[in-house]
């Protein structure tokens, strides 16, 4: 279904932007030349894991900025960049983004793609910094990959720091029951310190849902709480990070990105919201 879609898409398309990477590179690519389509093809190259793709548009890891990048069009490199929303999945989209652009006949020198470096989404890999050993990232990330992707970057990007990092989360209650062994999963390991808090519970006790959360905690070295409601394990989570100044501390507040309710007994409550709770608490 997937692939027939692709190619009904094709086939009513005039240009086609693909990804570089992508399933079935060889069969799109052929069925838009036996339609006449003019192609743009971006890639993310990563030479460690291997991505070195051919591309009209390609976006590689600044080396001398982890969370920057440096894009190239036809083989001529842009000024290097550095995305309001970090993270290597963003940096794969502002390749599209900009691919997207050049097919649309946006010059490469165009401010309008330096203008990217501005772009966010509320809730999606939101950075707030305080001072130079506290990073807050608020995000949506509420399953096992999202949240492993989510550390992955931390890793790439602050690794050399050795960073505290501290995980801040919920989760549904009534659905999803996965999602509780699935969020401590991507984290395990690599977290030193879980709170675990409320997240839109519905009929459920949200302390029930953070205390089968916590016993997935298996690592003997992480620091584990539950703390209710949602803004006191925010605030916890802030200060406990001040406690531990003398190292580089990561706080990820994560699942709810820019919502401004729970859900409690089948009714929306309203919430102050992750991001506002960060900024108040930090004085931001």
């Amino acid at each position: 279904d997937y692939l027939r879609c692709k190619r009904r898409l094709i086939a009513n398309s005039r240009t086609l932007v693909l990804g570089a990477d992508c399933d079935y590179h060889d069969l799109l690519m052929q069925d838009a030349a036996e339609a006449g389509i003019t192609v743009t093809q971006f890639a993310m190259h990563d030479k460690a894991v291997g991505l070195n793709t051919p591309a009209d548009v390609v976006a590689r890891i600044d080396p001398a900025n982890k969370s920057g990048f440096i894009a190239s069009v036809d083989g001529s490199e842009l000024a290097p960049m550095e995305l309001g929303m970090p993270g290597e999945f963003n940096i794969a989209n502002a390749a599209a983004a900009i691919a997207i652009a050049i097919a649309a006949g946006v010059p490469a020198d165009d401010p309008s793609i330096k203008a990217m470096d501005q772009v966010r989404v509320p809730g999606r890999m939101e950075r707030i910094t305080a001072g130079d050993d506290l990073v807050v990232y608020v995000d949506f990330a509420h399953n096992y990959l999202s949240v492993k992707s989510l550390v992955d970057e931390m890793e790439r990007v602050y690794g050399e720091r050795d960073p505290r990092i501290t995980l801040v989360s919920g989760t549904t209650g009534g659905k999803a029951i996965d999602r509780r062994e699935g969020i401590v999963k991507g984290a395990l390991g690599r977290v030193e310190s879980f709170v675990f808090t409320l997240d839109d519970p519905n009929y459920e006790d949200p302390v029930d849902i953070a205390r089968q959360m916590q016993a997935y905690v298996t690592d003997p070295k992480a620091e584990t709480q539950i703390v209710m409601p949602r803004e006191a394990a925010v605030e916890k989570a802030i200060a406990d990070a001040h406690a531990h100044a003398d190292r580089f501390n990561i706080v990820l507040v994560v699942g709810k990105g820019d919502e401004t309710r729970n859900i409690i007994n089948g009714k929306p409550v309203p919430y102050e919201g992750d991001s506002a709770v960060v900024r108040r608490v930090l004085g931001k």
